[in-house]
């Protein structure tokens, strides 16, 4: 039943609502918060099925990524916290656009996927250099950079980061995903990125199979 409302809360975008079931379940006692990040996963999962299968479309993905994202930082977050619990993590992923680029609903619903999905995400936002990049995976020991690339005369910067972690030494590493509306499979494979990804879910995918 729990589910079935999150589900629901999800799928309608209800962020309020979400948010208020969550905090009175935990308060209750009645499901830890980390068991109900693992339900949104699975939820989120489910979601992403649907839109895998044109059932619903760009602007649905965005608004349940959205009021999922929503309750993890303003409830669930704070609450495993204070409880002293951990999130087991899949993995660390640095995930930005790149410099000369300003856009980031695309990212950014990567972002929320792969949170919901167990992973720790450190979204640097847009416009980012490649030695940021490089900085905050070491800083945060992260396995995964991500680049995103939305404007053809931007993608270059994308080569420029596996160049930057080739001269530093660093490139077997990191495993580095490229994605982007101008770039492609042949792109990812012509600057030496470990893979590339479609859309958000196949994001997902492909981070747990190079992480397995």
């Amino acid at each position: 039943m729990f589910e079935e409302s999150m589900k629901k809360a999800i799928l309608e975008w209800d962020e309020d609502g979400l948010k208020k079931m969550c905090q009175s379940t935990i308060e209750n006692k009645e499901v830890s918060p980390v068991e109900i990040i693992k339900l949104i996963g699975k939820i989120m999962q489910f979601v992403g099925d649907r839109f895998e299968r044109e059932e619903i479309f760009l602007p649905d993905l965005v608004g349940s990524a959205n009021t999922v994202k929503a309750a993890i930082d303003e409830v669930l977050d704070p609450a495993i916290k204070i409880m002293g619990e951990e999130r087991k993590t899949r993995g660390k992923v640095v995930l930005g656009t790149v410099e000369s680029d300003v856009h980031s609903i695309g990212k950014d619903l990567v972002g929320s996927f792969l949170f919901a999905s167990g992973f720790d995400i450190y979204n640097l936002g847009v416009d980012v250099p490649a030695i940021k990049f490089i900085e905050k995976a070491e800083e945060v020991g992260a396995q995964v950079i991500a680049l995103s690339s939305l404007l053809t005369m931007s993608m270059d910067f994308q080569r420029q980061v596996i160049q930057e972690l080739k001269e530093r030494g660093l490139r077997n590493k990191y495993k580095v995903i490229v994605g982007g509306s101008p770039t492609s499979e042949e792109w990812a494979e012509k600057i030496g990125a470990d893979g590339w990804a479609d859309d958000a879910i196949e994001a997902v995918s492909l981070i747990k199979k190079l992480l397995t």
